[in-house]
């Protein structure tokens, strides 16, 4: 067994993963956004006022469309970002330090 220490992360290439996940992650959340948002926006409209010729799911439609986007783009500058405050705790602390086997 080999000890290995994560003593750096790249910061860019730490948030395009992350983006990417996000991004993924998105496009699971826009049609559970879509429901809830629309419908909820529905109700509201019909208890409160006329239903103002489908706005209301207007807005969680384009909300709905852009989730993967706007969660790829937090991900990717909160990956940066955790990339940046490990690479700074890890000159501190040693990194993080990992047991590999040597068997395949």
């Amino acid at each position: 067994m080999k000890k290995y220490r994560i003593l750096q992360v790249p910061p860019i290439r730490f948030g395009i993963v992350l983006g990417l996940i996000n991004g993924v992650v998105g496009m699971l959340v826009a049609p559970v956004l879509l429901l809830t948002l629309g419908a909820a926006a529905t109700a509201a409209d019909l208890m409160v006022a006329p239903k103002l010729l489908g706005i209301p799911w207007l807005f969680a439609g384009v909300g709905a469309l852009f989730m993967p986007f706007i969660h790829a783009v937090g991900g990717f500058v909160v990956g940066v970002l955790l990339a940046m405050v490990y690479n700074f705790a890890a000159r501190w602390t040693g990194g993080i330090e990992i047991v590999l086997d040597d068997k395949s």
